[in-house]
């Protein structure tokens, strides 16, 4: 099949799946009507991914990577697709086929093969990395978007110098930079793919005292925040308090009993009632033996045992006096006071199974130990991380808006026509505010057009109130990209258009830094329209990807990070992996023939990203930009033009060149036309990295610049460190 006809046959299948389908015709047919299609083209993977190698090509994976797209579009768009086990089953059959090169059940009734005896040949990189996102698209947004976060972000917007904020023992003080913030935390690495923060201080909101651990995960699809408690009892049955306080001993009982003082004698009372005889007078008395050279020795005898009986007496009743509670503070054996410090980092680690011996050690199939430690310490970390938090998870694309006016040639007079919304025609308006909703540069999370002022997570000192969706009469066209733009996304890509305007101090410096770009050569990025950001390293497309299998994983030289070597491997220099930029011009025409005289190598200095460096080549020419003409026809219809650059791939649908829509469809026809030929620019680049991929190598090089080789006992004696020390 021709590649073009397959690819809009694919591009028809994803328009239909978003299709909003009410409730009621959605329980009578959801059986049968969206099942059709993703079977089929599950069916249409496996046919091609089955051909004999020879007709094995570019071409042919193009095919299968746009199909992987078609079936996360279904299946994010009809997540109740996947309650149904047997459509389930054929789409994970797939992602296996695409992973691996084969399935576990290569025939009906064959018993399994196990992932572990399989040897792992997929078709080309480009279709397991397509397989790989549609998996994780599976189990991490179907049915989860928008997320809490919103459409403009589908990972967490808390970083470390957020979760910091909201801990106890910062709550209330001065805000703290990010590179002080990462001390507080514990970095390790799993599985050479996800980097885990910890945080072992429990945020404000925190009521109980339980072991709390606050987990920020870095990973090829995102960045997500969790926090874990430790609990030995369900909420429901522990109450407000885990711990219950010490019930001590039971009371004692009230009733005392009378304490009798008696009195002891020697002998018995009756004694003295029997006459004594002669017998007992011969033993003498003590007095009678008394005589005047002992009666001073004797006297002084009696006087210490007086003193002795009184001091003995004034001792018991003093202690009486001060006789002690019941029972005893000092000897009572109390339980210990419930734990208020935890260890939560080795605590999570540990129950989750990454402090084994084996996950510690090298083994020939993972040069690297399941589980490492990174060196947060090290100058530069903190700017690496913050690059891995610059690369989105999606597709971004940026589309520019112009208006021209009957016989206007010059770009000075397309731009000053925006400069007031009398300028332009009611239609006009309207259609921008179908392509998207307005969003606040200053505080907008995802795509704004520019990289300097894409994916924030915290809100800029300058941020103006929220977007409006109307325009005042008396005001310019506000989405110029300085202060807001329109918005559009979905779970899988994000796209800003942008409506240039004369505004004399930036369009003088963005032309001359343009031009002297275009005319030398020297993409360094250094300060667009006054924002400054990291320079974007630039990609090689001398050598394709097509092919390329890169799946042994040898231990790498000690100076070569794992980035450069796939990077050479697949003909590429080291990079940092930035996307493909691709740019469309969306250009409303009041006279159909100004199409052939719109200048449109000068409008194309308006239209920086920031991602030049890594696409555009010197002297970039109007025949290498997607431009989509729209001419208000007087019967209120609407007639569409498109140009550009026509290789192996076409122009995409829904829109094509001549066709006539009607006003209630041009914004949403435009804004599909303009993702699809994005798309197909980006199946059409050998060399292009999905954001998935771009993040896993940034990730890795991460990894090779700050992982710590700890032997198993350093390792273990690190758990017990505190990171703020």
């Amino acid at each position: 099949m021709d590649l073009n006809v397959s690819l809009a046959a694919l591009e028809l299948l994803s328009g239909f799946a978003k299709i909003k389908i009410p409730y009621q015709a959605k329980k009578l047919q959801e059986n049968l009507e969206c099942k059709l299609p993703v079977k089929w083209i599950c069916d249409y993977i496996v046919n091609q991914c089955s051909r004999p190698p020879q007709f094995h090509s570019k071409d042919l994976h193009s095919n299968i990577v746009a199909a992987f797209r078609c079936i996360m579009t279904w299946i994010l768009e009809h997540p109740y697709l996947l309650r149904d086990s047997e459509c389930l089953n054929t789409v994970m059959e797939v992602v296996e086929l695409g992973i691996s090169g084969s399935k576990s059940h290569s025939k009906l009734g064959d018993f399994p093969q196990m992932k572990g005896d399989k040897e792992c040949k997929p078709a080309s990189m480009r279709v397991r990395d397509a397989a790989e996102a549609v998996l994780t698209y599976i189990m991490e947004h179907v049915g989860y978007f928008p997320s809490p976060s919103g459409q403009a972000s589908v990972s967490s917007l808390l970083d470390e110098e957020n979760l910091l904020c909201y801990c106890n023992s910062c709550e209330g003080s001065t805000p703290i930079e990010k590179s002080a913030a990462v001390h507080h935390f514990k970095y390790y690495v799993v599985d050479n793919s996800i980097i885990v923060a910890l945080l072992q201080q429990p945020l404000g909101n925190d009521q109980d005292p339980q072991p709390t651990v606050t987990v920020l995960m870095r990973g090829p699809f995102g960045r997500n925040a969790w926090t874990m408690q430790l609990r030995h009892l369900p909420r429901h049955k522990s109450g407000t308090k885990m711990h219950p306080s010490n019930p001590g001993r039971p009371v004692p009982m009230t009733e005392h009993h009378v304490r009798h003082y008696v009195r002891q004698r020697y002998f018995p009372e009756s004694v003295n009632t029997i006459h004594s005889c002669k017998a007992e007078r011969s033993i003498p008395s003590l007095e009678s033996l008394i005589v005047d050279d002992v009666a001073r020795e004797h006297e002084k005898l009696l006087t210490l045992v007086e003193q002795q009986v009184a001091f003995e007496e004034r001792v018991r009743k003093t202690i009486e006096a001060q006789k002690p509670e019941y029972p005893n503070p000092k000897t009572e054996c109390r339980a210990p006071e419930v734990c208020q410090e935890f260890e939560t980092a080795r605590l999570f680690l540990n129950h989750f199974g990454f402090l084994s011996l084996e996950s510690l050690k090298q083994s020939l199939d993972c040069p690297s130990p399941s589980l490492m430690a990174l060196n947060s310490s090290q100058s530069g970390f903190v700017s690496d991380l913050e690059a891995l938090d610059a690369i989105s998870n999606r597709t971004n694309d940026t589309g520019f808006i112009f208006y021209v006016k009957s016989r206007q040639k010059t770009s000075q007079e397309i731009l000053a026509n925006t400069m007031s919304v009398n300028n332009v025609h009611p239609h006009f308006l309207e259609f921008l505010l179908s392509l998207g909703w307005p969003v606040d540069v200053a505080t907008h999370p995802g795509w704004t057009g520019h990289v300097a002022t894409s994916w924030k997570t915290t809100e800029s000192a300058s941020s103006s109130s929220a977007g409006s969706d109307s325009i005042s009469l008396s005001e310019s066209i506000p989405y110029d990209g300085q202060k807001q733009v329109l918005y559009w996304s979905d779970a899988t890509a994000e796209v800003a258009f942008i409506v240039p305007t004369l505004k004399q101090n930036r369009a003088e410096s963005n032309r001359t830094e343009m031009e002297g770009m275009l005319g030398s050569g020297n993409f360094d990025s250094g300060s667009f329209d006054g924002h400054s950001y990291p320079s974007p390293i630039v990609d090689n497309y001398e050598k394709p990807r097509t092919l390329s299998l890169d799946l042994e994983r040898g231990p790498m030289k000690d100076k070569e990070s794992p980035s450069d070597s796939r990077g050479r491997k697949m003909g590429r220099q080291s990079s940092s992996f930035v996307g493909y930029d691709t740019k469309v011009l969306i250009i409303w025409l009041e006279r159909y023939e100004d199409h052939l005289t719109v200048p449109i190598d000068n409008l194309l200095i308006e239209t920086n990203t920031g991602l030049e460096a890594a696409t555009v080549t010197p002297r970039s020419h109007e025949k290498d930009v997607i431009v989509i003409f729209i001419h208000a026809l007087q019967n209120g219809l609407f007639r569409i033009k498109l140009q550009g650059q026509i290789g192996k791939i076409a122009m995409a649908i829904p829109l094509v060149d001549g066709m006539v829509v009607s006003r209630r469809v041009l914004g949403t026809l435009v804004r599909q036309t303009a993702l699809n030929m994005c798309l197909r620019k980006r199946l059409e680049n050998d060399c292009y990295y999905p954001p998935h991929l771009r993040r896993k190598l940034r990730l890795q090089d991460i990894v090779h610049k700050y992982g710590q080789s700890f032997s198993e006992p350093e390792f273990y004696a690190s758990l017990f460190d505190n990171p703020t020390s």
